[in-house]
């Protein structure tokens, strides 16, 4: 005898219901799987585009840092005596030792760190404020490349203004001929 199967309506359609569910379960399934997935990506693209904006914001806030270093420290030329009281004096060595401290705390470099050091100490051999300033361009901007030539940063009063301005032992007789008169 033949084994034949008889399937009744009931049980075919008991059947397709199960199989309908199950393909809508699976169905379900995938398209939270893939939705999750997408989310989870655009949230990880949109989370390191954040992370670069704010590390290029600390990038700035260093960068002006060290720019405000040297214009603080430039500014009197090693005269600051000749210009300043003592109360002022304190304030400005006060603010230079914040500035060169915070500096010597995150500048990762060693070379660059101490090229800073050794021309605010005005020791022999140490680089001038533009070719350090490039080499502190080229940590912060992380680029080896950069075809900026740190010579061409304009840095006031140039040499005859400084000449004019800090001749200090002319502007120090003319006083003492006009006291004289």
């Amino acid at each position: 005898m033949s084994n034949i199967i008889q399937i009744n309506f009931n049980d075919l359609l008991l059947g397709s219901s199960i199989v309908v569910l199950l393909l809508g379960c699976i169905q379900f399934l995938l398209a939270n799987w893939i939705r999750t997935r997408l989310e989870q990506s655009i949230r990880h693209e949109y989370d390191k585009k954040l992370e670069d904006y704010r590390f290029s914001q600390v990038q700035r806030q260093k960068a002006d840092m060290i720019a405000t270093f040297f214009a603080k420290w430039i500014k009197y030329r090693g005269k600051e005596r000749d210009f300043l009281d003592d109360k002022e004096l304190i304030n400005y060595y006060e603010e230079l030792n914040k500035m060169s401290l915070e500096i010597s705390l995150w500048i990762n470099d060693g070379e660059i760190l101490t090229d800073i050091m050794s021309r605010t100490q005005l020791k022999d051999g140490a680089g001038d404020v533009w070719s350090i300033t490039g080499k502190v361009r080229k940590l912060i901007l992380d680029t080896k490349n950069d075809s900026f030539d740190s010579q061409n940063i304009t840095i006031w009063p140039n040499e005859e203004g400084i000449a004019k301005l800090f001749n200090l032992e002319r502007k120090k007789e003319a006083r003492k001929s006009k006291k004289g008169k």
